[in-house]
């Protein structure tokens, strides 16, 4: 795994706040730092290993894999989420049809979700699979209606 830049995140004293920041060169290395690193230990301390997420914005968060913005992929739009969703949720559900570049669930300006959101995927190809295959599929409690989104 090639990594481009690491930074452990300090307070004010420039002592670690216990957390840091790693950027892989490539998505599908990240991708594999999550799954081979989650939960694991260092220095005999546990870690925890997820995709940064955006801040900001008025939707209800979500994680974006490459901060440089749009890519040759393709989004889709999430109807009939279970208010209990989180973008986590969403991105692990959606994670079988292929690399997820940014999911995010939508949220009222009050914080209450909407029940819908997008997945955008690095290839197009892997979006069109999910829509052929998780469309109408049931996750938490709730029957997915999915579709390309042709306004992102």
């Amino acid at each position: 795994m090639n990594v481009f830049q690491a930074d452990i995140i300090t307070g004010n004293d420039g002592r670690s706040r216990g957390c840091g920041v790693v950027i892989y060169q490539k998505p599908q290395e990240a991708a594999r730092a999550i799954r081979e690193l989650h939960n694991s230990t260092l220095n005999g301390r546990p870690i925890f290993v997820r995709e940064d997420r955006e801040q900001g914005g008025s939707s209800g968060g979500g994680y974006r894999g490459n901060k440089s913005g749009k890519s040759k992929g393709c989004q889709l739009f999430v109807q009939n989420l279970s208010y209990d969703t989180t973008w986590k949720d969403l991105k692990d559900h959606f994670h079988q049809c292929g690399d997820v570049e940014h999911v995010d669930v939508l949220e009222y300006p009050d914080g209450r979700k909407k029940g819908c959101g997008t997945v955008r995927f690095y290839q197009a190809e892997d979006a069109k699979e999910a829509v052929e295959t998780l469309n109408g599929v049931e996750l938490m409690g709730r029957d997915l209606a999915i579709k390309i989104d042709h306004k992102a």
